[in-house]
């Protein structure tokens, strides 16, 4: 089974490249603003949310905060892409998993949903000394 990404992108174009480039690899779903993102999210979750923050109503942040604010969601992945600098002094709970700034090539961008859904293991510690 493909895992499951919903598209959160005003601009018609954007979103449906979008949904085109990554429905090969993933299920896709899209919504064009904060506050149907966050309805469907709610009525069909997913495995990775992938949102602009630009958006119409409620920006991408605050969507971003009301998604993890919800018990339901706690697994959600969250990937920002935007032709908007990152905001560093949004609270932590708003922050996305990863943020891409547009333009965004399409192998970057499916490499990070991977690994979103796939993180690496943490290396192992280092150990100095010796060994028994």
């Amino acid at each position: 089974m493909k895992p499951r990404v919903l598209i959160v992108e005003n601009t018609w174009t954007m979103r449906e490249t979008l949904r085109l480039l990554l429905s090969g690899e993933f299920e896709c779903s899209v919504a064009a603003d904060g506050e149907t993102g966050l309805a469907q999210l709610l009525e069909h979750p997913v495995d990775v949310l992938v949102s602009d923050v630009g958006l119409d109503g409620m920006d991408g942040y605050e969507l971003c905060c009301r998604a993890r604010a919800e018990p339901r969601l706690q697994h959600l992945r969250i990937l920002f892409v935007s032709g908007h600098m990152p905001r560093l002094n949004a609270p932590a709970c708003c922050q996305p998993d990863a943020y891409l700034v547009k333009p965004v090539k399409p192998p970057v961008l499916i490499a990070h949903l991977h690994a979103l859904l796939h993180p690496e293991p943490a290396e192992l510690p280092l150990r100095v000394g010796r060994q028994h």
